[in-house]
């Protein structure tokens, strides 16, 4: 197995990568609360759906979303927004930066961001620098081969820790499986 040659080169792949699903595990601590749920993210372009459910495999909640307009389902309520992580802590109280993870949980990074790269190219560590979502600091770990459908090697993280030092909130994402659709 060769590895990425350069951070350009690695970044470029992700940016190619706009249809995915992974399947793990989330924790979510703040100093209010603490829980873990399964996660199932997909990512369609620019439409996401976002699936946390208990360990019996109960919902917590269900969540669609789209440039402009968001849907959330929780408890067999239906809510809606414009902005996924108001909507979250509107009904939850839980801090989640949700339209920034279809980057952060690849690893992929803007011109802004401070990011400290692996002597692979990966990105270990993302200091987002948007005025929205400047507390967070992202770092990865775990690395782990993704087979494309064109044959392309792609590296991909399997844990991603959050951590927001605003709200004191922490979210540990580990990535069980990647698909590329």
């Amino acid at each position: 197995m060769s590895q990425i040659k350069s951070s350009a080169e690695h970044q470029a792949q992700l940016t190619a990568l706009q249809n995915w699903q992974i399947k793990g595990r989330l924790g979510f601590k703040s100093p209010d609360e603490t829980f873990s749920a399964s996660l199932n993210w997909r990512q369609e372009r620019e439409n996401y759906q976002l699936k946390l459910s208990s360990v019996l495999g109960t919902s917590l909640l269900d969540m669609r979303g789209k440039p402009g307009n968001v849907e959330l389902e929780v408890d067999d309520q239906h809510y809606q927004d414009s902005d996924p992580a108001r909507l979250i802590w509107r009904i939850t109280g839980w801090h989640i930066p949700v339209a920034y993870f279809p980057r952060w949980i690849k690893g992929q990074i803007v011109s802004s961001d401070t990011v400290l790269t692996s002597a692979q190219g990966w990105a270990q560590q993302i200091e987002p620098q948007c005025l929205a979502c400047s507390a967070w600091l992202i770092t990865y770990d775990n690395y782990q081969l993704l087979d494309t459908n064109a044959g392309d090697e792609l590296w991909l993280p399997h844990k991603i820790v959050l951590k927001n030092s605003a709200s004191q909130s922490s979210i540990i994402i580990r990535v069980n499986t990647w698909l590329n659709n």
